[in-house]
């Protein structure tokens, strides 16, 4: 079929046979198949090297969050220890008996 200024009509017979046209098909058919599935593999591929650009991104940024946050956790700590007195026990605490000098013993 032929295309012409948005019309379509038949192609005209160019004086081959239909075994020839048969012949020629099965000859074309493997042949387009095989191009298909190269080009498959190399739009895969592609694609396969930008996915893992993304993902090794991705993961980087997300270990830089982990840190960001482990900073952030220790500059909270930090700030509210400055503020917050430790508590003091409510008893004192006697001296263990290795601890006592050795003329009292």
């Amino acid at each position: 079929m032929e295309q012409s200024a948005g019309t379509v009509r038949p192609a005209e017979p160019q004086g081959r046979s239909a075994g020839e046209v048969v012949k020629e098909l099965t000859e074309l058919v493997p042949r387009l198949v095989r191009d298909e599935i190269k080009l498959a593999q190399v739009e895969m591929t592609q694609k396969g090297k930008q996915m893992g650009i993304g993902a090794g991104a991705f993961a980087g940024s997300g270990l830089i969050a982990l840190y960001a946050t482990g900073c952030l956790l220790a500059c909270a700590i930090i700030a509210i220890s400055g503020v917050v007195a430790a508590p003091r026990p409510r008893f004192p605490r006697r001296p263990s008996a290795a601890c006592r000098p050795m003329s009292k013993r």
